[in-house]
C-alpha cells in the first residue's frame, strides 16, 4: 500500500471515492437537462464541494476539536446532504447520508444511533415524495436507510476492532517500561548492596589490616620493618582502591529511567514523540511517579486531543526534577481535571511535589516539579 494511503486512511480514501462517484453522475446527468451557468448547477457543485470539505475536517485525526465545534460540523454535514436533496433530483445523492452516518460513532453509542436512523432517512422521503413527486421514494428511502444501518454497524465495529488493539499496545507499553524500571530498579539495588558489602566487610577489614601492620612496623627493626612498611603502604593504596570503588558505584546507581520512557513512547500510532531527558532519579518512587505522568498525558493526548506531536522533557534545576509534557491538540480552557489527572495530582503530592495543567488553543502542558530532597 502506498504511504500517501496508508496515512490518509483507506475509509476516507473509500468516502471520498464514493463522493466523487456521486457527485460528478449527478452532475453530469444535471447538465444533459441544463446549461451549465444554471443556478440549480452551480448550487449542486457548491453543496458537493462544501461537502467534501467539511467531511475532510470533521474525519481528520479522529475528528479533532471541541464538542460544540464537532455538533456544529456534523450538524452542517447533514444540512448540506438535505439541501442537495432539494437541488438533484435523483434518489442516488442519499448516498452521501450513509457517508454521514459512518461518522456517527464517533459522536453517539451504536443503540442510540440506531434508534435515530428512521428519523435521518425521513427527509429523503419526504423531499422526492413531495418535492420531486417520484412514486419510488419510499423504496429509495427504505433501501438507504438500510444502507445507513450498514454503515454505522460497519464503522463502529472498525472503531471498537482499532480502540481494542490501541488499548492492548497501550497495556503493552506500559508493560515493557514498568518492566524496564523495575530491572533498573534491581540494578541499582544489587549495586548498592554490593557497594555495602564491599565497604562494611573488605573496607573494614584493611582497614584493621592497616592498624596492626602499623603497629608491627614501630615493634620491628632493620629489613623487617622496612617489610612492613611495604605491607602497609600496599594496604593503604589498597584502602584507597576499595573507597574510589564504592563511592563510583554509588555514584552510578541511579536509575536509567530514558530507557523505560523510550519504551513507553515506541511505536504511538498517529503521534510524534520528542525525548529530552538530561536527568536520573535516584529514587524509585519518584520514576514511577514520571513515568505514571507521562503514561497519563500519552494517553490523554491519544484519545481527547486529537495531537500529532508529544513533548517530553526532564531536566534537574536547581537540586530537583523538572518535567515537562506538551502535545499540539486542540484544547478549551479551563481544564477539568479528570480520575486520572486527579491520580497524578495526589501521586505528585505525595513526594512533597508540585503538579500543574495549563491548556489553550496551542496544546495541552503539564508541568512536575520535584524537590531535591526526592532526587
Amino acid at each position: 500500500m502506498p504511504k500517501w494511503l496508508r496515512e490518509f486512511g483507506l475509509d476516507r480514501a473509500s468516502a471520498v471515492l464514493t463522493w466523487g462517484l456521486v457527485a460528478s453522475t449527478s452532475l453530469y446527468f444535471l447538465l444533459l437537462q441544463l446549461q451549465p451557468w444554471h443556478w440549480r448547477v452551480l448550487l449542486a457543485g457548491f453543496l458537493y464541494l462544501a461537502f467534501l470539505a467539511l467531511f475532510l475536517a470533521l474525519s481528520h485525526s479522529e475528528i479533532q476539536g471541541s464538542r460544540h465545534y464537532r455538533a456544529a460540523g456534523m450538524s452542517g454535514l447533514y444540512a448540506l446532504v438535505v439541501a442537495l436533496y432539494f437541488t438533484v433530483p435523483f434518489g442516488f445523492t442519499g448516498v452521501l447520508m450513509a457517508v454521514w452516518c459512518a461518522l456517527l460513532p464517533y459522536f453517539l453509542p451504536l443503540r442510540l444511533a440506531l434508534c435515530l436512523s428512521p428519523l435521518l432517512s425521513l427527509p429523503l422521503w419526504l423531499v422526492y415524495r413531495d418535492y420531486w413527486q417520484q412514486e419510488d421514494s419510499l423504496l429509495n428511502a427504505l433501501l438507504f436507510w438500510a444502507l445507513n444501518l450498514f454503515a454505522m454497524i460497519t464503522m463502529n465495529n472498525a472503531l471498537q476492532e482499532r480502540r481494542a488493539r490501541e488499548a492492548a499496545d497501550e497495556l503493552n507499553r506500559r508493560l515493557q517500561a514498568t518492566r524496564t524500571l523495575l530491572n533498573e530498579a534491581s540494578r541499582q539495588s544489587e549495586r548498592t548492596r554490593i557497594a555495602r558489602n564491599i565497604h562494611d566487610l573488605l573496607g573494614h577489614h584493611l582497614t584493621a589490616l592497616s592498624l596492626h601492620l602499623q603497629v608491627a612496623a614501630r615493634r620491628s627493626e632493620g629489613e623487617v620493618r622496612d617489610t612492613i612498611e611495604r605491607c602497609h603502604a600496599i594496604a593503604g593504596l589498597l584502602l584507597s582502591d576499595v573507597r574510589e570503588a564504592v563511592s563510583e558505584l554509588r555514584e552510578h546507581s541511579g536509575l536509567d529511567l530514558h530507557q523505560a520512557l523510550v519504551a513507553l513512547t515506541r511505536n504511538i500510532p498517529r503521534l510524534q514523540v520528542d525525548l529530552k531527558v538530561t536527568a536520573n532519579p535516584t529514587d524509585l518512587a519518584v520514576a514511577e511517579t514520571i513515568l505514571a505522568c507521562v503514561q497519563e498525558s500519552l494517553t490523554n493526548s491519544l484519545r481527547h486531543s486529537g495531537a500529532t506531536l508529544f513533548s517530553i522533557e526532564l531536566m534537574e534545576t536547581n537540586g530537583g526534577l523538572d518535567l515537562r509534557l506538551g502535545d499540539n491538540g486542540a484544547c478549551t480552557p479551563p481544564v477539568q481535571p479528570g480520575n486520572g489527572l486527579r491520580g497524578l495530582r495526589e501521586r505528585v503530592a505525595a513526594l512533597d511535589g508540585h503538579i500543574a495543567f495549563r491548556a489553550s488553543p496551542a496544546g495541552f502542558e503539564t508541568r512536575v516539579q520535584l524537590p531535591g530532597d526526592q532526587a
